[in-house]
This record gives structure tokens, sequence and C-alpha cells, in this order.
């Protein structure tokens, strides 16, 4: 089972936190049909989102990444829950030409080719207050998680390090995904930081994610070592709250006219969820009833 787990340095000058996130990246992928840098572009996403909600320590909180980008996957899309659900998507996807072209590499895959080297970062926070906080930034490179560190060190100020990487098998399909957050304290010392982003800097957790670990194991990674103190961790799933009532609301906002010219189109209308896959249908005669609580709703 996929695991997100926290700590804090003994010296209380890092707090950690680590996800395993092999089988919600590998769910996602699937449903999507994604493998090489599509499926390392979304993981990534999908990694960093799991990581991010344990900033407030909110089950109810609801983050969402948005990264819009110049190259031909457009944009990430990423809704993450503090309860540990989490689902996303891609805004485009490869000609198999584009996926020859870009899916090549040892090591590190560089997705930034994929994305665009320019764009926006767009995070919004949703605590269930009566305000949501966002913030947005420039894309610095087109790598997710190098742009998402950017962010959390200049939009919301807070000296980290954030690495999410996905591992592939021969046939371009996801073999390992997790990421590591670290960062300092209100008040800390910020070189406590330097060390893990030189030994990121290597690739070394690609290489660590040569075989399977626990987010014990990238702890001590990210920690060279150093003790620690465990805080506790919770699992992770991708879990998409679509259904047909959703649906059926999303049809509404087109308006009790526009739904009866789809329902006189064609018997059947097949509605596709962007972040999940999942196709639901209407029959003419539920868009015909549907229009008809639109009218007695504006009634």
């Amino acid at each position: 089972m996929d695991q997100l787990r926290r700590a804090i340095k003994s010296d209380f000058s890092l707090r950690v936190v680590a996800a395993v996130t092999t089988e919600l990246v590998i769910e996602a992928c699937a449903r999507h049909a994604l493998r090489g840098v599509e499926a390392v572009a979304l993981g990534r996403a999908l990694t960093a989102g799991c990581l991010l909600t344990t900033l407030t320590k909110n089950d109810s909180e609801r983050l969402r990444l948005e990264l819009r980008g110049t190259g031909p996957l457009r944009g990430i899309l990423v809704d993450a829950r503090g309860d540990g659900t989490i689902r996303g998507c891609l805004q485009r996807l490869l000609t198999p030409e584009e996926h020859e072209r870009l899916s090549v590499g040892t090591g590190r895959l560089r997705v930034s080719p994929a994305i665009g080297k320019h764009g926006t970062l767009v995070v919004t926070r949703d605590l269930g207050l009566e305000q949501q906080y966002q913030g947005t930034v420039e894309v610095v490179s087109g790598e997710v998680d190098e742009d998402i560190e950017h962010y959390l060190n200049t939009s919301e100020q807070l000296p980290s390090v954030l690495a999410c990487e996905v591992v592939l098998d021969h046939q371009d399909r996801v073999q390992r995904a997790a990421g590591v957050l670290a960062q300092t304290f209100p008040g800390g010392d910020e070189t406590e930081l330097d060390g893990l982003r030189e030994l990121l800097a290597t690739g070394s957790l690609v290489d660590l994610l040569r075989h399977e670990r626990s987010c014990e194991a990238l702890i001590g990674f990210a920690l060279g070592g150093e003790a620690h103190d465990d805080m506790g961790g919770s699992p992770l799933k991708f879990l998409c709250n679509c259904g047909p009532e959703r649906v059926r609301s999303v049809v509404a906002t087109l308006g009790a006219e526009d739904v009866e010219s789809l329902a006189a189109e064609q018997a059947q209308t097949e509605i596709r969820c962007e972040y999940c896959g999942s196709v639901y249908a209407l029959s003419a005669a539920e868009l015909r009833e549907l229009a008809a609580d639109i009218r007695r709703e504006r009634s």
C-alpha cells in the first residue's frame, strides 16, 4: 500500500515528509494510458501533491496544482486532499512521434521538453474556510518538482527541498514512484538543506529507487542517516469523486436549451471525467428530464 510518513530531525532543525506513491501513479497512468515521459510528468506531480497536503495537518484540506507550460503536454492538473486521496491528469497526450522523441535518456528523465520551460504554476489551498489561498509563480525549469520547490521557497516562503521521482521499466511503464520533502522550521538555518539539495542534484534518488524502498528508508536518505523522531504515517490512494450526480451537475451548467439539443442529436451522450478517465452515459430521455429539472429550478 502507498504511504506517506512524517519525521522531525532529533535536533528540531528539519521536518521531512516521504511518500511512496507507486500504486497510485500506476493506476493514474493506466486510467489515462500513459507511459514514458507522460507517466513521469504526471507521476511526479501526483507525488508532489501528496507531499504538499501535509503542510497544514488538516484532513479536509484540498490542494490543487495547475502547471501550464508551452510544451506539447500543455500542462498538468492535480487535485489532492488531506485524507490521502489524489487524482490528476495531463492537458494533452503526446503523439506517437512526440513520445518517441521525448521519452529518451538515462538516469533522471527530463520532462521539461514535454512541459516547456515557460509558463505558470498555480497552487490553490482550500481549507474549508470562506477564502482560499492561491499562489502563482512563473515556471523556472519545466521540471515539475523543481518548479514546485521554487513555489514553496518564493510564494509560501518555506525554505524547502523537494524531489519526486518515477522509475520506468523496459516497456516505459511505471515501476516505482516516490518523493521526499524537507523543510526548515521558522527561523531555522537554511543551510541545513544544502546537503540534501546537492545529493539530489546527482540523481541519487533515481538510483535509490532502482529497488523498492520504504518511507522510512527515504527519510533516512533525506537526513543522511541522522537521528530523527517518527511522527506517524497515513495511506495514500488514487481516488476520484466523480459520479453520475456530479456528471448531471456539470451537464446542467449548459442550460436547459442546450441540454435538450444534445438529447435531440443522439440517443446517448457520453461524458468522460478528465481526472480519472471514467465515462458516464446519459440517454436522451435522461437529458430531457434534466432539462425539465433545470427549468423547474429557475421558475
